[in-house]
């Protein structure tokens, strides 16, 4: 059961931003430290007509140091009607074993709730989660201005993950169909 914190503008099981008025307490937040920082990526495969809703499919979170907190397929609730192999690297024969979405997100939200959570372009990830966080715990690497004079870039165009660490860490990733 979520207990909501009406006051604080945080769900208080999952730190989900509540629609309190403004003007209302700050909301109690975890100390920034290594221990309540973790790490967010999902991919996501098509359902319904010409696969234009997004599900769901798999789900990697990891700690402050790298360590793998959880990685999973996710078999979402609605048939999958495109794969979407090259961006999510996701095919059939992950679905077979793969996690019920209810079920996934329960164990994903037990990891999540109480931390900060950095990800890149995490929106997608928060909707097909149906999770919001309030926003003082997201730290959105597609957001962030710094990352874009770091590399170079236009201030008021979002690069991919992929442009920003070729041109900050000079690492090439996501060569072949992408996975988190």
């Amino acid at each position: 059961r979520i207990v909501q914190d009406t006051s604080s503008g945080i769900n208080a099981e999952y730190g989900e931003a509540t629609s309190s008025k403004r003007g209302s307490r700050k909301p109690t937040l975890p100390p920034f430290q290594p221990s309540n920082i973790v790490a967010l990526d999902c991919e996501m495969v098509g359902c319904g007509p010409k696969g234009r809703r997004s599900a769901l499919a798999r789900c990697s979170i990891v700690n402050y140091d790298g360590e793998i907190l959880y990685d999973g397929y996710v078999k979402p609730i609605q048939p999958i009607t495109d794969y979407r192999y090259k961006w999510s690297g996701i095919k059939p024969k992950h679905m077979e074993t793969a996690t019920p979405m209810m079920e996934a997100r329960r164990l994903i939200l037990k990891h999540l709730k109480g931390k900060y959570i950095v990800g890149h372009d995490l929106k997608n990830d928060f909707e097909t989660l149906t999770f919001k966080p309030h926003p003082v715990l997201v730290k959105d690497t597609s957001k962030c201005i710094a990352l874009r004079h770091m590399a170079g870039l236009d201030a008021n165009k979002i690069p991919s993950l992929r442009v920003l660490t070729r041109l900050i860490q000079g690492d090439v990733i996501q060569t072949a169909s992408h996975c988190s």
